[in-house]
């Protein structure tokens, strides 16, 4: 390819390297969820709240099983 037409081709293809800064529309949070991600976060809400219930429940019961277990010791 000779200069002219590699000039003419960089003008019918130019290359866009336009920074995500000029863009107006781009946003770093999401302002709407869908409703599927709405299920997904509820439900790993959900499950985190249980696992901290089980936790101190756990944690809990543990401790009364001691304390019933040092009293009959007595």
């Amino acid at each position: 390819m000779d200069h002219r037409a590699y000039e003419k081709y960089q003008q019918e293809n130019p290359d866009v390297y336009t920074p995500l800064s000029t863009y107006d529309y781009v946003d770093q949070f999401v302002h709407e969820l869908t409703t599927a991600e709405l299920v997904v976060c509820a439900v790993a809400i959900v499950l985190a709240v249980v696992a901290i219930y089980k936790l101190f429940a756990k944690r809990k019961a543990k401790k009364s099983e001691d304390n019933n277990a040092k009293k009959e010791d007595l």
